[in-house]
C-alpha cells in the first residue's frame, strides 16, 4: 500500500507543479450595429432612376416585402436538437480474475448515443426529452464465461435522461415536471447534502460526481423573494441507484462477503406508488461574498441493507429522513465550503433498530495560481448509538463500519492552452490515516478540433483495511474516449 500511495501523490505532484506563469487572456466582446450607407451615385439603396420601371411606391413595397420575408427566414426555430457520439475503451494491466473471469486486457470498447432535443413553447416555458443510448462490443469479442447480471448491466442501455417541461407560472413563481438532477451541497468529490439524485456506481471512481448523478422524475416549484430562491419537490419516481454486477470486477461478492449464496441476494427496486412518494425542500441565498443553503428532506437512501421480504432475505432499500445545512465563503483567492447534514432513520446489517448519523465536511479551494485550482476536502460520518458488531469482519452480516468514518479528497485542475486541454488529478482516500484505501485517477481532457474532445486518463485502486475497497485493488486501468458533439 505505502507504494500505490507514493505514486498516487507522485501524480498529484505532477499536475500540480507545472508553470502557474501563464498570463491571463483579457477577453473583450465586439458587438456592432447596422449602419445605412448611400451609395456614391447618390442613389438610396443603390437603385438606378430609370424611366420605365414603375413608381418608387412600388419599388417601396417591393422592398418591403423582400425584408419581410427575410426576417421571416431568420427567425430561429422553437426545436433544437443536439448530441453526442462517443467511443470509450479501457485497459486493466494487472492479472485479476473474478468469479473464473479474467480481467486484464481491454474490459471496455462502448460505442454511447446521447440526444437531446429542446422545444419553446413560448417564452416563458420550454419541453426537453433527452436520452442515451450504448452498446458495448467488448462482451461479444472477449471470450468469456460472463454472467447475466454482468452482461444486463455493462452491455447494452436505453434509458430516458432529462425529460421535463419547464416554465414561469409567475414572475417570482417557476414550475418543472419530469426527470431532473437536482445539486445539493458545496463538495465537488464528497456527497453530504447533495441526497436527491441517485448515482451510477457500476464503474466506481472512473467519473466525478457531476456526472454519475440519475435524473429522477418529480415536480420541483421555485419561489424567488430577493436573495433568496425557495425549492419544494414532490418526488414520484421511486428511483434508486444503479449498482456494480454482482460477481463481477467491482463487486466481487465473494471476496466481501465470504458465506453470501449464490445467486446473491436480490436487489428490491421499491415501486413507484403514492406511499413511496419523496420530498423535499431547499432555500438558497446569495450574497455578496457568500451564500447559505438550507435542505429538508424525505428520501431513499443511497445504500441497501438486508431484510425478510415474504421470508426470504434481499436486500432493500429504505427511506431517510435529512436536514442539513451548506454554506461557502470567498475569500481572496480562496473558496471556503462547509456542510452538516443530520440522518435519522438508517438501517443497517448488523443492528435491528434504526440507527441516526452526522455527516460534517469541510474544505477549501485554492484559485491564486493562474488557470489552475487546487481543492482540499476533510468529512467524517458518526453513527449515534454504535454497535460493535457493526465493525465486527466475523459477523454473519457485516457493514464494516466504525462510528466515525472519514474521508479525504484531494483535487488539482490546470487548463493549457485556452481551455483546449484541461488536466485534473483526485486522490480519494477512506479513514483517518487513510488506512482503509481509496484510489488515484489522473486523467486529461483534449480539444482535438471545433466539436471533437478527447479523454485520456489512468485510474488506480488503493487496497486497505476494508474488504470492499480491498477487493477491487488490482481493478487499475487506463482508459481513452473519444467525443463528437453536434
Amino acid at each position: 500500500m505505502p507504494t500505490k500511495l507514493l505514486l498516487s501523490l507522485a501524480l498529484l505532484s505532477l499536475l500540480t507543479s507545472v508553470s502557474f506563469g501563464a498570463d491571463d487572456a483579457n477577453i473583450a466582446d465586439d458587438l456592432s450595429g447596422f449602419e445605412s450607407e448611400d451609395d456614391s451615385s447618390g442613389n438610396d439603396l443603390g437603385f438606378d432612376d430609370l424611366d420605365g420601371f414603375g413608381d418608387d411606391a412600388e419599388q417601396e413595397d417591393s422592398i418591403t416585402q423582400t425584408l419581410k420575408s427575410e426576417e421571416a427566414i431568420e427567425e430561429p426555430s422553437p426545436l433544437s436538437l443536439s448530441g453526442n457520439a462517443a467511443f470509450k475503451s479501457a485497459f486493466g494491466y494487472k492479472n485479476h480474475s473474478v468469479d473464473g473471469v479474467e480481467y486484464q486486457g481491454f474490459n471496455q470498447a462502448q460505442s454511447a448515443l446521447y440526444l437531446q432535443a429542446d422545444y419553446k413553447i413560448s417564452k416563458d416555458w420550454k419541453v426537453r426529452v433527452s436520452g442515451d443510448a450504448f452498446y458495448d462490443a467488448i462482451y461479444d469479442l472477449n471470450n468469456k464465461d460472463y454472467n447475466q447480471d454482468i452482461l444486463d448491466t455493462y452491455q447494452t442501455q436505453l434509458r430516458l435522461d432529462d425529460t421535463y417541461i419547464v416554465g414561469s407560472i409567475t414572475k417570482s413563481l417557476d414550475i418543472k415536471i419530469g426527470r431532473q438532477i437536482v445539486v445539493w451541497g458545496k463538495s465537488d468529490s464528497i456527497r453530504i447534502t447533495d441526497v436527491i439524485n441517485p448515482l451510477d456506481n457500476r464503474l466506481p471512481a472512473m467519473t466525478d460526481i457531476e456526472d454519475l448523478r440519475l435524473p429522477t422524475g418529480m415536480l420541483k416549484l421555485d419561489y424567488y423573494l430577493g436573495s433568496w430562491n425557495l425549492s419544494a419537490m414532490a418526488i414520484a419516481e421511486s428511483r434508486i441507484f444503479l449498482e456494480a454486477a454482482p460477481y463481477g470486477e467491482y463487486f466481487p461478492v465473494s471476496n466481501i462477503f465470504p458465506t453470501a449464496p449464490k445467486p446473491f441476494f436480490d436487489l428490491e427496486r421499491p415501486p413507484t406508488s403514492w406511499e413511496n412518494m419523496q420530498y423535499a425542500f431547499a432555500a438558497n441565498g446569495v450574497f455578496s461574498g457568500w451564500d447559505l443553503s438550507f435542505y429538508a428532506a424525505d428520501v431513499y437512501d443511497s445504500k441497501w441493507h438486508l431484510e425478510l421480504v415474504n421470508g426470504a432475505p434481499k436486500r432493500v432499500v429504505s427511506k431517510i429522513k435529512m436536514l442539513g445545512t451548506a454554506t461557502n465563503i470567498a475569500l481572496g483567492s480562496w473558496l471556503l465550503k462547509a456542510e452538516g447534514a443530520f440522518i435519522s432513520g438508517v438501517k443497517y446489517n448488523s443492528t435491528l433498530d434504526n440507527k441516526n448519523r452526522l455527516d460534517l465536511l469541510v474544505g477549501a479551494d485554492y484559485m491564486g495560481f493562474s488557470d489552475t485550482v487546487l481543492s482540499l476536502e476533510i468529512s467524517n460520518r458518526h453513527i449515534f448509538d454504535y454497535e460493535k458488531q457493526m465493525g465486527d469482519l466475523t459477523t454473519p452480516k457485516p457493514d464494516y463500519l466504525d462510528q466515525d468514518e472519514m474521508q479525504t479528497a484531494l483535487r488539482a485542475t490546470r487548463s493549457f492552452s485556452n481551455d483546449t486541454l484541461n488536466t485534473t488529478a483526485l486522490l480519494s482516500m477512506f479513514g483517518q490515516s487513510w488506512e482503509y484505501g481509496g484510489f488515484a485517477r489522473v486523467w486529461a481532457e483534449i480539444e482535438l478540433m471545433d466539436a471533437l474532445n478527447a479523454n485520456i486518463g489512468v485510474v488506480e485502486y488503493i487496497g486497505g483495511d476494508k474488504p470492499f475497497i480491498e477487493a477491487i485493488k488490482n481493478n487499475d486501468r487506463v482508459f481513452a474516449d473519444i467525443t463528437y458533439s453536434f
